[in-house]
């Protein structure tokens, strides 16, 4: 005979895992933000490379810090993508209703 109190014992309710649906939404607010970022410095660069702005030593200077300071934000965030991928792949898809809670409780 099996241990009664054992076999007795129904599946557990389980919901989505809130700490996937917060990285998904990070995920997604990245991906506005590197395109809300993308297009501004663009035309900055654009525009103090072409010497439309300024022009001279100190403006050239300061247009190739420009430049390579937007190459390097675009590809710091970019390389978020993949780490907050990484998370989510880490995470089980559901979770109990009480790990749930857990979670959005304040520590």
């Amino acid at each position: 005979m099996g241990d009664s109190s054992t076999s007795n014992l129904a599946p557990q309710a389980t919901v989505p895992n809130p700490a996937i649906e917060d990285l998904q939404a990070l995920k997604r607010r990245l991906m506005q933000d590197l395109g809300a970022l993308k297009e501004p410095l663009k035309t900055t660069v654009s525009d103090m490379g072409g010497g439309k702005v300024w022009v001279g030593k100190t403006a050239d200077s300061w247009g190739a810090d420009v430049k390579g300071r937007h190459g390097t934000i675009q590809t710091l965030l970019g390389k978020l993508v993949p780490v907050i991928d990484a998370e989510i792949g880490k995470l089980p898809e559901k979770v109990t209703p009480g790990e749930a809670k857990m979670y959005h409780m304040p520590y």
